[in-house]
């Protein structure tokens, strides 16, 4: 009789654990921002943050195709690299900007706290 290995998931997750979809969960959390990249600088708030990346909503599009500046409240300044666009159509003409951190430029330690999600 040959005996089957246990899978993956029975050999490093709980019967009612799921393993994350991403490498850092994301964390909801609304706070202002000011995005700038080029010769713009616009007013916005955070959506979601996460190690690796946030989430803005802005009253403007930016181009996915260029570098971008994220600053938030505690001294925070953030290098972005957009990913994707996405419109919102709830409260007027809103949109979505999803950000790849490129570097934490400052405030890495205010940074790291934010985005900190405890695994219980």
């Amino acid at each position: 009789m040959t005996r089957v290995a246990p899978s993956l998931h029975n050999r490093f997750f709980m019967p009612d654990e799921q393993p994350l979809k991403r490498w850092f969960p994301r964390r909801k959390v609304n706070l202002p921002c000011t995005v700038s990249w080029q010769d713009r600088q616009v007013r916005g708030k955070t959506i979601d943050v996460s190690y690796a990346g946030v989430g803005v909503l802005l009253s403007e599009p930016i181009d996915v195709n260029v570098e971008a500046k994220v600053q938030i409240p505690d001294g925070i300044g953030l290098r972005v690299r957009p990913v994707y666009l996405q419109q919102e159509h709830d409260n007027g003409a809103r949109y979505l900007i999803g950000c790849k951190i490129e570097l934490v430029e400052r405030g890495e330690q205010q940074w790291l706290n934010l985005c900190y999600v405890p695994r219980w």
